[in-house]
């Protein structure tokens, strides 16, 4: 059944504002009963505020009230029936009663009030905006001119709000509580990717994989993080978008958590085809400048680091509270100054002119929940890098498990369906600093040509693949650690293991299809997995196509998973009917 909510209250309460915040946020169809009065007094073109008060009269006269619910519904007619429609506004009992008669939709009284000297002050200050009201009293102005009317309006409404006390954002919250519009909290929705070792598992291309089956990709971390999908489109790097993004038409998401390069983010967009309608960069989102890559060059040298310059972006960010003193004391000169994606004018398609923007990821996220879409949340780098997990000093400036991913996009745990973990049979590490420094502890190091010499594969086709992603350096590599892979287990509760580079266990698997294919060697390993994980291996990744010739057979997955999404759910209904 349709929903009309109607509002009433004097003047200067906060209705249109309400009536219009409805209709931006929620969608509501608004129906202005000063737009309904001149509408049907077309022949008086030009009506102030008090010739409209007698037009209402007039007509309120001829019509024993009902003209403005008559109105509604033939406005009714040419509108969606699923979208609900808000009045603005009632002005006396007698019209409530017209629409509280009506049973063929649900009515809705929601009355503002506020105390006279209040809304005296705000029609003082309107006055000052608008010369042609100056010289109209507010007792004039007022539509309710009975205070029998204003406590019709008390014991009828629906929903009752003081806004005294209130902005026009409280008061929506409020009223949209009531009207039931915000999602329980109990709604998951939300499927989260993360790296169960130190990075590089291959999360892009499940991420890219698994793409097409969300109406939202959110991602966060920054650009050292490079994720690689193979798909039609050919070998895809996605440093900032989320991984598929060109695969697919769903909403793309960064969170307030990521630290962005502007040039590299525009010229990703560019080159990805991303439209302003898609993509959304939350207001908050922290800005790389050059300085902070200049910054981190000791931390190439010293660990191995990417030297991107999230870390001392991050940093700044924190030490950059104080406006006496504008950034880190890591930087040995006058650091620059604090920027966040609000502040920077290429960002603007976006994320939006202030002072509100074009919202918030949270606000974003919460509209999807609304809606029942399926969200999936791309994490960054690999569990044994995380800041607080790793071991220190050779961890990345975040945590890089499911908590640390989720708080960085604004998401709460409740929201949470499933937490997919991506490991390799062979866990790597960025190769060591040209210092001779270590990168990280590998506990069962080994070369690469040992690692292809066990499965059976070309040892320089397997070198020259495993560089990284973003600097394309060399790589260390060691066998599978079971001590790291438990603690990865419990940081993370994963309800799905994804296994990726099985062709590094046995060159077979590369022609494997279906599970059953596998050789025993591998299958024995999963079964190892899913024991010590306690979670099912959904997904196992058999190769990488890194030749144009693999481009025509992109089965590199094995699809185990007994679960599918909203949006599968939505797409195969539709197809039923």
């Amino acid at each position: 059944m349709r929903q009309i909510v109607l509002i009433s209250g004097h003047i200067c309460v906060g209705k249109s504002s309400l009536a219009k915040s409805l209709e931006k946020r929620f969608g509501y169809h608004l129906i202005r009963s000063s737009g309904a009065i001149k509408e049907l007094k077309r022949e008086r073109p030009s009506l102030g505020r008090l010739e409209l008060q007698d037009a209402g009269d007039e007509l309120d006269r001829d019509s024993n009230h009902k003209w403005l619910l008559d109105f509604v519904i033939e406005q009714m007619k040419s509108v969606d029936p699923s979208r609900p429609v808000v009045v603005d506004n009632v002005r006396n009992s007698t019209q409530l009663r017209a629409f509280r008669e009506q049973h063929d939709f649900e009515t809705i009284h929601v009355h503002l009030y506020a105390n006279n000297e209040i809304l005296e002050a705000r029609y003082a200050a309107k006055q000052g905006e608008n010369p042609k009201e100056k010289d109209i009293a507010y007792p004039d102005a007022d539509l309710i001119k009975n205070e029998d009317e204003i406590r019709y309006f008390q014991n009828d409404a629906d929903v009752r709000i003081f806004t005294g006390r209130s902005d026009q954002e409280d008061v929506l919250v409020r009223v949209a509580a009531h009207l039931g519009l915000y999602p329980p909290g109990d709604i998951r929705t939300v499927d989260v990717i993360v790296g169960g070792q130190y990075g590089s598992e291959g999360k892009g291309h499940v991420a890219g994989y698994l793409a097409r089956e969300y109406d939202v990709l959110v991602r966060v971390g920054g650009p050292n993080a490079g994720h690689t999908v193979s798909s039609a489109l050919g070998v895809i790097t996605y440093h900032q978008l989320p991984s598929g993004a060109e695969d697919t038409d769903a909403k793309l998401l960064l969170g307030p958590g990521m630290t962005i390069r502007v040039p590299a983010l525009l010229k990703e967009i560019e080159l990805r085809k991303v439209t302003p309608e898609r993509l959304f960069i939350d207001p908050q989102a922290m800005i790389i400048e050059q300085e902070d890559i200049e910054e981190e060059q000791a931390l190439v040298k010293g660990i191995s680091s990417t030297g991107q310059g999230g870390g001392a972006a991050a940093a700044r960010r924190i030490m950059g509270r104080n406006p006496d003193r504008r950034g880190s004391c890591l930087f040995g000169k006058t650091p620059p100054r604090v920027r966040l994606a609000r502040d920077v004018e290429e960002l603007r398609p976006y994320v939006g002119e202030g002072p509100i923007y074009r919202g918030s990821t949270v606000a974003r996220l919460e509209e999807a929940y609304r809606r029942g879409d399926s969200i999936l949340l791309e994490g960054t780098q690999g569990s044994g890098l995380s800041l607080f997990h790793g071991l220190y000093p050779h961890v990345t400036s975040r945590d890089t498990n499911v908590a640390g991913c989720l708080a960085e996009a604004g998401i709460s745990p409740s929201r949470v369906r499933k937490i997919l973990m991506v490991v390799r049979y062979t866990p790597i590490r960025v190769a060591n600093s040209v210092n001779g420094n270590t990168s990280g502890l590998l506990k069962h190091e080994v070369t690469f040509e040992e690692v292809a010499d066990q499965a059976g594969i070309d040892a320089n086709e397997v070198k020259e693949s495993e560089k990284t992603s973003t600097t394309r350096r060399d790589r260390r590599v060691g066998w599978f650690e079971w001590e790291q892979f438990r603690k990865a287990c419990a940081l993370n509760a994963p309800t799905d293991i994804v296994l990726t580079f099985a062709d590094y266990i046995s060159a077979e698997n590369r022609s494997a299809r279906r599970f059953d294919q596998l050789p025993g060697k591998t299958i024995k390993f999963i079964e190892e997995l899913e024991t010590v994980a306690q979670a099912p291996v959904s997904l196992v990744n058999i190769r990488f196509p890194r030749e144009a010739s693999e481009r025509f057979d992109l089965r590199t997955l094995i699809d185990r998973r007994n679960w599918t999404t909203q949006k599968r759910l939505k797409e195969a209904a539709s197809f039923m009917r």
